[in-house]
């Protein structure tokens, strides 16, 4: 038994390896396709069970390194916990008197499925409809976002990746509040883009791009990443800037879903505001 053990110890990594591999082959011939998630019914059920199975077989590896990844999800998440809240003021006040009201809450999740070499990326979570997941919920990380809901089952959900042209998000550069939209040119996993920065801005190499609170989505003040290079659109009279993504979509493993509390009434002004232009 002990050499049993032994060599299931000499050889794990080329054991995990055949795993992935025959689960890989599995999900390739399954045709991984969007509408295929959403219409797949009970396939969808199974689908999640194997990629929680695949999960935990690599959690087992990498347990070192994701309990630091933790250590460092929750500290960041205590030092950034003023960005959840809204500041209640009455008409006379002194700084001591303010008051606060939760805005967002935040449920943690695992990701058990993420592609980045797609042209559209998605990403399977571990938490469904029955532990209160829903479409348009956002997916933060410890060093940033990685996408939005989009399709729930009882027990997993699917989310359009940072990964994918499809999706946009309200960023601004941390120093001087100037905001614009974020978005990913399908080219390297590691960067992103900044569009509609205006050209009386200051830029310079490291400055770091945030969120910016004017969606529903996404708290405001979660650390994106840091510019890389950027360049003057003379068409549109405004910067492109290339962004280095903080987070590290190949090796992503925890994260948590951001529930609004006053989405429903955030949207309602929105509406009205469109529609009374």
């Amino acid at each position: 038994m002990r050499e049993f053990f032994n060599f299931l110890f000499k050889w794990r990594f080329f054991i995990l390896f055949f795993l992935l591999e025959c689960a890989a082959i599995f999900l390739s011939f399954s045709n991984s396709k969007l509408h295929q998630y959403i219409y797949a019914g009970s396939s969808n059920f199974m689908i999640g069970k194997i990629y929680e199975t695949i999960y935990k077989l690599r959690s087992y590896f990498l347990l070192e390194i994701e309990n630091k990844k933790l250590l460092n999800e929750n500290k960041k998440l205590r030092n950034a916990h003023i960005f959840s809240k809204i500041i209640k003021i009455s008409k006379d006040f002194k700084e001591e008197d303010l008051n606060y009201l939760q805005q967002y809450t935040f449920t943690p999740v695992k990701i058990i499925n993420n592609s980045i070499h797609e042209q559209e990326n998605y990403i399977t979570i571990n938490k469904g409809s029955i532990d209160g997941i829903k479409p348009d919920m956002g997916i933060i990380l410890s060093d940033g976002i990685a996408g939005i809901i989009i399709k729930t089952s009882p027990h997993f959900s699917i989310a359009i990746s940072l990964l994918n042209p499809k999706i946009k998000v309200n960023a601004r550069l941390k120093k001087n509040k100037y905001f614009g939209t974020l978005s990913w040119d399908g080219l390297d996993h590691e960067y992103v883009v900044l569009y509609d920065i205006p050209r009386h801005s200051t830029i310079h190499k490291g400055d770091i791009v945030e969120t910016d609170g004017k969606s529903s989505t996404f708290p405001e003040g979660i650390e994106l990443g840091k510019v890389s290079s950027y360049k003057f659109d003379e068409e549109h009279a405004n910067y492109i800037i290339k962004v280095k993504l903080m987070a590290n979509f190949s090796t992503i493993e925890n994260a948590y879903v951001v529930k609004n509390l006053f989405k429903k009434e955030w949207n309602d002004v929105q509406l009205y505001k469109v529609e009374n232009k």
